[in-house]
């Protein structure tokens, strides 16, 4: 921020400042080096050197540039100043014992100070361009642009309308290979499309077949499976109660135990009348002799007649109800085949 406002200050005060340094120093050294009496050379170069100065740091430093015009006065009064000066050292010394000759010599370096400033005042006017000039230059500039301007748009639509046709030359023909090869490429794939549809349509063929045989066996699956279902309806209608099967099925059953149980209790009254009249004919015998055994004991015959005789024959007849409750659905016999059996004797 410093240095900005530093070189807006250079920028605004800086050429009035240089200008009032060397005017000022140059009005100095001329009335001291007069006064003096310095070399005629060092008192006529050191005003145009400060002058030479000025004229570079106006030139080459942008701080301190001024416009063309103005520059130029700054020199041309600097100059005048100068010489102003060395009148007024002259005319001083012209009241003392100073002879003509000094007094012209002193006048002349004041004129070449004059000659100085005019000079750089001329060649920075000369440097600054005219308006006018630069106005004729620059509508000069501008026709020859607007020349090259339209020459170049010129070539430009050509090469345009040229590179147009050859677009549309090109493009035209790339439709009609693209045209031509979509047609090549439509057949053929009409081709291959046609040869998978004959290749695709045998299989499905095939398993049409199969689905129709597959059909029929499952139409003739389900009618016998339907009569069958009819037939299991019906066998179901004409079931009976299980009592009323139970009842038909056991009336056999129990008649052939009646009978074979009568059969069976006949050979027992047979066996018990002979073992009562066999056991009479020795009692008189032993009589005596069964008075002497013990009471407890019993007789083998009797121990023979006590064994389960009638348990068996309940055995055989639960074994024959059994058998008929297993064969149910058979028809009952007449007679149930009798079992051998071993007396105890």
């Amino acid at each position: 921020m410093a240095d900005v406002e530093a070189r807006l200050a250079i920028r605004d005060y800086g050429p009035m400042a240089l200008f009032a340094l060397v005017t000022v120093g140059g009005m100095i050294f001329i009335w001291t080096s007069k006064l003096l009496e310095w070399p005629l050379p060092i008192v006529t170069g050191v005003p145009l050197l400060l002058m030479a100065i000025y004229f570079l740091i106006s030139l080459a430093f942008a701080g301190f540039r001024l416009h063309n015009e103005q520059a130029g006065d700054n020199l041309y009064y600097m100059g005048f100043l100068f010489t102003l000066s060395s009148l007024g050292v002259s005319l001083y010394l012209f009241a003392g014992e100073t002879s003509i000759e000094t007094i012209v010599r002193n006048f002349g370096i004041a004129v070449t100070s004059t000659i100085a400033g005019v000079t750089l005042r001329i060649l920075f006017n000369q440097m600054r361009r005219d308006p006018i000039d630069i106005e004729r230059s620059v509508r000069h500039e501008l026709a020859e642009m607007t020349r090259r301007v339209r020459t170049e748009l010129d070539s430009s639509s050509r090469e345009f309308s040229h590179y147009r046709r050859v677009s549309n030359q090109m493009l035209s023909e790339g439709f009609e290979e693209i045209a031509r090869q979509a047609e090549r490429n439509g057949e053929e794939i009409q081709k291959i499309l046609e040869v998978l549809a004959k290749q695709a349509v045998k299989p499905i063929n095939d398993t049409a077949a199969q689905l129709t045989e597959t059909t029929s066996q499952l139409s003739e699956i389900i009618g016998k499976f339907g009569t069958a279902v009819e037939t299991v309806g019906k066998k179901l209608e004409e079931i009976r109660s299980p009592e009323d099967v139970v009842r038909a099925e056991l009336a056999p059953a129990i008649a052939a135990i009646k009978e074979l149980a009568e059969a069976q209790l006949q050979p027992l009254r047979n066996i018990e009348q002979t073992l009562s009249h066999m056991a009479d004919l020795p009692g008189r015998a032993v009589s005596s002799e069964a008075k002497l055994i013990d009471p407890l004991w019993v007789p083998q015959a009797e121990k023979r007649s006590a064994d389960p005789v009638v348990p068996k024959d309940n055995e055989a007849v639960s074994e024959t109800i059994a058998a008929k409750s297993a064969n149910k659905n058979e028809p009952p016999t007449d007679a149930a085949p009798r079992k051998r059996r071993w007396l105890p004797w």
